[in-house]
């Protein structure tokens, strides 16, 4: 649970930032890209951890 709130954190902080330097306007940033990027990653996370912990 804490890699996933930080990952997440660092997400939404860097996404306007990444997008600002690409020249693009970073309010697009806010609400559903960053709530997608933290949960797919959130995802893939839990995933990784699991598939250690079993050994798969």
């Amino acid at each position: 649970m804490f890699v996933v709130v930080m990952a997440g954190s660092l997400v939404g902080m860097s996404l306007p930032f990444l997008l600002q330097r690409l020249k693009l306007d970073p309010a697009t940033a806010s609400g559903p890209l960053v709530t997608t990027v933290s949960d797919a990653l959130g995802v893939v996370v839990y995933f990784s951890i699991a598939t250690w912990i079993l050994g798969i």
